[in-house]
């Protein structure tokens, strides 16, 4: 039987990479020049001061709107919608503080629409943001039969000093990993299309939400944490995206979660990294005290250790026990 791909889902990664440097080439201005540039494009950040910085990004959740809806649960979906946008925050050295929703649906149903904001806020909650405001939009004829759509928005604040640029990123150093929770939100279009759907419930599980760990972390080690990854869509390539003078070599991975064991009997195990977390939720690159960053994820009930290093292979994840590289770019 052939194996499935996320472009076999209709998913085209590289078509939406360029799309991303079209976007960023057509709307270069001059006030660009007064942003900071963060690790990785997580996040956008505009200068308030000479030693602060607003940080803010945006997201959705996706065809996990695809699950929920199916399944008639739509309590915890917001949940993902905070976390895929706190998540992202965190990684340029932002503490996430407030956060925005976009709900679009053809009818409002109070049912359905209790539901969905008992999710964020919930997801606000734990990421220690407030729900700052947003807007329902009813859009008779674009949604349908109870389908919806959701936008986040957060906004955080980053000191100049404490900025993760990724230029401090070096051969030798730790890359500490902090374990999923499972599929989050990535890869949906790829996992409905391969699991059954009497197991759908285990794609439902909300995002695990770093914030606070990592705001923590941050306080404490700020000096000693050079890159920080969110694992979402392109998988373990994520982590290129902070230095492309460095590459990764994995040695003691995390735990691989029950859900992509399930996919992967249908997809190749490289394409697998490709597209989803594989169970690396965040992933933390350190220059010392890794040990104390380690457990200072753990003391907030996140599972983490040290699953790699930094080598000087630019753009390339070795993964110990595997027959392939992860490249920057997919091939």
């Amino acid at each position: 039987m052939k194996k499935q791909t996320y472009t076999d889902a209709g998913v085209q990664i590289e078509k939406a990479e360029s799309f991303v440097d079209r976007i960023k080439s057509r709307s270069k201005r001059d006030g660009h020049k007064k942003m900071w540039k963060g690790a990785g494009g997580y996040a956008a950040i505009q200068e308030v001061t000479p030693e602060l910085g607003i940080a803010v990004t945006t997201d959705g959740v996706g065809t996990k709107l695809l699950v929920a809806h199916e399944l008639k649960k739509h309590n915890t979906i917001g949940i993902d919608l905070v976390a895929m946008v706190a998540n992202d925050l965190i990684c340029v050295g932002a503490t996430p503080t407030m956060f925005l929703d976009y709900y679009a649906v053809g009818h409002l149903e109070d049912h359905l629409s209790d539901a969905i904001i008992e999710g964020i806020i919930e997801g606000c909650d734990q990421a220690g943001m407030i729900l700052a405001g947003g807007e329902t939009a009813e859009m008779p004829g674009v949604y349908e039969h109870g389908h919806y759509d959701l936008a986040g928005f957060a906004i955080g604040t980053v000191q100049k000093s404490r900025l993760i640029t990724g230029a401090k990123v070096k051969p030798g150093q730790k890359l500490i990993g902090i374990a999923s929770n499972g599929i989050h939100s990535n890869g949906l279009s790829l996992a409905r299309k391969v699991v059954p759907k009497e197991k759908w419930e285990m794609l439902l599980e909300p995002t695990a939400l770093y914030v606070k760990a990592a705001v923590s972390a941050m306080n404490k080690y700020h000096r000693d944490i050079s890159g920080m990854a969110n694992i979402t869509g392109g998988g373990w390539r994520n982590i290129l995206r902070l230095n492309d003078e460095v590459g990764i070599r994995i040695e003691n991975p995390l735990p691989v979660p029950k859900i992509f064991k399930i996919i992967g009997e249908s997809v190749e195990t490289e394409e697998m990294y490709k597209t989803f977390n594989m169970g690396l939720g965040l992933a933390v690159i350190a220059s010392a005290n890794d040990d104390a960053i380690v457990s200072e994820f753990a003391s907030k009930g996140h599972y983490a250790h040290v699953i790699g290093t930094v080598t000087d292979q630019a753009g390339i994840i070795e993964i110990e026990g595997m027959d392939f590289t992860l490249k920057s770019k997919l091939k």
